[in-house]
């Protein structure tokens, strides 16, 4: 059954709409209606503020969608692929594909959201003093008000260095970095959202009890899902020391067809292009047999115009250079023999034929999965 609503295209992004959001729209649209306008600009008619305040949800709700986009449009721009942009209950949530591969971009993504939000709000506030200053409709004065306040709170309360908001994937970007151990940094940041989460909660309470029963429960909701969040993502990066039997014929890369004595740096670099995550290709002799390699980083030293005239021999490295490892081979006997913390190539092949490569990157990965 389908949660949500699907609503259209932004930059090739789909965006969606849950429907827990209409709840809180009428919640919201209530409030600023019934309450919020009317305290900044009373002696209406009701129905000035009512439409004032349908204007406003929609254009709170636009301002959550440039939230999201501004996480989308920095992650494509660093090569993360953006499934979808959905508006639920307590927000928006940009779907990616997969995390990016460098604290440096997993910052970048995080921080684009609150920018955004603040982007929004000095927008609204600055058509606020543009109508104030003309002398304009009170109302309307109040809702952009109202409007530039709630995206700075949304700002605000994203940077909270509680996992998984933008904040806590702030936290786990600077941990990233400091430790070079990305599952060890999500647990960490994620531990950190637990705690907060927790005081968000008492405090909630707290304030429940004391003040305002309607805020108190709504941060207690926001608390809760936090909590399960963070947990959720503590659990996903805890250590599975099971992998380290894995065989590693199942991380290895597949070769480029091999490419003849007679192939050029473009054909190489074609080759490249046509197998991603390929690290290198093999070239064949004149007796047919694999002797030889042409590694990306030399195909990157030549000149683009000229790679279609040097031929790839000249680049060629010799294939016995490399270890061999069998596919059934376990993560941790290679581990073993290769070593760890070391960057290495290695030729994966059961004694007759040449299957694949082993990186040590692949490697690396299992190992800090298996260890985190």
């Amino acid at each position: 059954m389908r949660t949500h609503l699907r609503l259209g295209r932004l930059i090739g992004v789909p965006i969606g709409i849950n429907w827990g959001v209409l709840l809180v729209s009428v919640l919201l649209a209530f409030s600023l209606a019934e309450a919020s306008l009317p305290a900044v600009a009373p002696d209406h008619p009701t129905s000035a503020y009512w439409f004032a305040a349908i204007v406003g949800v929609v254009a709170f709700l636009v301002s959550l969608v440039g939230h999201e986009l501004g996480h989308s449009y920095i992650a494509k721009r660093n090569g993360v692929n953006v499934v979808e942009i959905t508006l639920w209950l307590f927000g928006g949530v940009a779907k990616l594909e997969g995390d990016a591969d460098d604290p440096g971009a997993e910052f970048r993504i995080a921080l684009a959201g609150p920018v955004m939000s603040l982007v929004c709000a000095v927008v609204a506030g600055g058509f606020a003093w543009l109508v104030e200053d003309l002398g304009g409709s009170r109302v309307l004065v109040g809702l952009l008000i109202w409007l530039s306040a709630i995206n700075v709170v949304l700002a605000v309360s994203n940077l909270i260095p509680a996992f998984p908001l933008d904040g806590g994937r702030m936290l786990r970007a600077v941990l990233w970095r400091r430790s070079t151990h990305k599952r060890r940094a999500t647990r960490q940041a994620s531990l950190i959202g637990q705690l907060l989460a927790g005081v968000m909660i008492v405090g909630a309470v707290v304030l429940a009890v004391r003040s305002s029963l309607w805020s108190g429960v709504w941060l207690i909701a926001l608390g809760l899902f936090l909590l399960v969040a963070a947990r959720s993502e503590w659990n996903a990066a805890a250590a599975q020391p099971e992998l380290m039997l894995a065989p590693v014929g199942d991380l290895a890369r597949s070769l480029p067809t091999p490419l003849g004595p007679r192939a050029s740096v473009a054909d190489v670099e074609g080759a490249l292009m046509r197998t991603p995550g390929a690290v290198f290709v093999p070239l064949i002799d004149d007796q047919n047999q694999i002797t030889e390699l042409v590694t990306r980083d030399a195909v990157a030293r030549i000149p683009p115009a000229q790679r279609a005239v040097v031929p790839a021999i000249s680049l060629a490295e010799p294939l016995r250079s490399l270890p061999r490892v069998s596919p059934g081979e376990s993560v941790d006997t290679v581990l073993t023999r290769l070593g760890r913390g070391e960057t290495w190539w290695a030729l994966v092949s059961d004694g007759t034929a040449l299957h694949s490569v082993l990186c040590s990157a692949d490697v690396d990965a299992v190992l800090e999965a298996a260890t985190a």
